[in-house]
């Protein structure tokens, strides 16, 4: 992995020891295991959601990045551990970028050696500007005895102001170094910084590898990193707020957002007072050494909830009851369900549970849910076979078939009495309207035992409906939902850690 990425990025293996210690010189351990009772802090609740969805993603996401995520759990808990009143200022770049020069230039003296005198060094340089001991912290840091500048070893010409108390601030060798022990060195130690300054050079400022390997792993660290333009000075005066400007873009184009950039020539002096200026104001600040923990923390959840993806923790109740309904519709009293849209319905179901979810869930949801499909359609069966309806009218709808009959065969009387009475010359008044009133009767009662048998068969198929609905929401609760959300409960207890990571 290349760049500077927070919690997760290689470090070397997490001791157990509850204080760090280092052999006298070479890279140390850049982690420790935490020792930490039930969180109090804001940032140890923040370390311990992150520890608890680590832990609830093992088994199903990559290894190897959990263990880097943990191993930057340890990191942050032993940084938070060590000495808060000193800052550490690592300044990183690439070759010919001019870090060591800066570095001299900030200390007023000539402490790392640079340019074609630099010698071949896998370690860092350490400049100490502080009365207090810090000797657990430098060991912390992998910083041998021989590469520590203390402040009262200097020489004593220079003013005690010139650089804010506290501050340890470290020259690390080139990032982008063909000998692979300097840029594991490098890398390391821009995980433990509290404060980063990105050194770039007129040349190469626009790399696309510098920006794609170091600087976009940063985006996240805004509030924790400065860029400096070193070697200011060989670009012409008429062209320099145009490059600036030009490195701001790219440094927003990485996602870094309102980019801290500084225009400095180390050799002639040029920004020096300004990047002096802007160290002293974020180490009296004190607030570099939790706002890199947080940041480190934040970018660890991100990678996290990259690798797992997005679902709810738990189904649902409207997509359980579109399932059921959609069973309920493949099912027919006293049949055989639709076995095939039964597995069409079920499968909705689990897509869109899975849909933002990557394999390291999806697949084990997924076959919870479709393992069983096969007992699901022969349960489903079982339990829609057992269900009878029998149509059972009111009482006096029995009445009206007899009823329409009797209407009927009188309507029929009085045509054939009207029918007489017409040929023999008798009054028609009478019979007349005994016809009108047995075709009524009888029209009214036929349609009337026509409306209340199709009220009746209209009842008996939603009775029918919520019965299927009742059978298919058992039966499906069981053997679909309650194993998809069992699997969810695992992802929801991940959720939770990675929300309190990131509160």
């Amino acid at each position: 992995m290349s760049g500077a990425r927070g919690l997760g990025s290689m470090v070397a293996p997490a001791r157990s020891a509850a204080a760090p210690t280092a052999p006298a010189s070479g890279p140390t351990a850049a982690a420790v295991a935490p020792v930490r009772a039930a969180p109090a802090s804001p940032l140890d609740r923040q370390l311990a959601g992150l520890e608890s969805a680590i832990a609830s993603a093992r088994g199903r996401v990559d290894e190897g990045l959990l263990d880097r995520l943990e191993t930057g759990v340890h990191r942050s808990s032993a940084r938070l551990r060590l000495s808060s009143s000193h800052t550490i200022v690592a300044i990183a770049g690439s070759t010919g970028s001019g870090k060591s020069t800066l570095f001299n230039a900030l200390a007023g003296t000539r402490l790392s050696a640079s340019g074609a005198q630099r010698p071949t060094t896998s370690v860092a340089n350490a400049l100490v500007w502080s009365e207090e001991d810090c000797a657990e912290m430098l060991d912390w840091l992998g910083v041998p005895a021989a590469r520590r500048h203390l402040r009262a070893d200097l020489p004593t010409g220079r003013g005690r102001d010139a650089l804010p108390e506290g501050l340890v601030l470290l020259d690390l060798p080139d990032h982008d170094s063909i000998e692979v022990a300097h840029h594991a060195e490098a890398q390391r130690v821009v995980e433990m910084a509290d404060l980063l300054i990105w050194v770039v050079d007129p040349q190469k400022y626009a790399d696309a590898a510098i920006h794609h390997r170091f600087l976009q792993p940063l985006s996240g660290h805004r509030a924790v990193t400065m860029v400096v333009l070193n070697h200011i000075d060989e670009v012409p005066e008429e062209r320099r707020t145009g490059m600036l400007r030009d490195l701001r873009k790219l440094l927003v184009a990485d996602g870094m957002k309102d980019p801290r950039v500084l225009a400095t020539s180390a050799r002639h002096g040029a920004g020096m007072s300004e990047l002096r200026t802007a160290i002293r104001r974020r180490v009296e600040q004190k607030q570099h050494v939790a706002l890199r923990v947080e940041a480190d923390v934040r970018s660890a959840a991100d990678r996290l909830a990259k690798a797992t993806g997005t679902a709810p923790t738990t189904v649902p109740d409207v997509w359980i009851s579109d399932l059921e309904r959609r069973v309920a519709d493949a099912a027919r009293v006293g049949s055989r369900v639709d076995r095939p849209a039964v597995d069409t319905a079920v499968r909705a179901l689990v897509d869109n549970v899975c849909r933002d979810l990557t394999p390291a869930w999806s697949d084990p949801i997924r076959a919870a849910a479709t393992e069983r499909l096969k007992e699901t359609d022969d349960r489903l069966d079982a339990e829609l076979a057992g269900l009878r309806f029998q149509q059972r009218p009111p009482g006096w709808l029995s009445l009206l078939g007899p009823a329409t009959g009797v209407a009927s065969v009188a309507a029929v009387a009085s045509v054939v009495l009207a029918g007489v009475a017409y040929v023999g010359g008798g009054a028609l008044t009478l019979p007349l309207v005994a016809v009108g009133v047995t075709v009524a009767l009888a029209v009214v009662l036929a349609v009337v035992a026509r409306s209340a048998r199709t009220r009746a068969d209209a009842e008996l198929d939603r009775a029918a409906e919520t019965e299927r609905r009742r059978v298919a929401g058992r039966v499906l609760r069981a053997h679909v939902v309650a194993p998809v959300n069992a699997e969810l409960a695992s992802y929801a207890r991940l959720r939770r850690g990675l929300d309190a990571a990131k509160s």
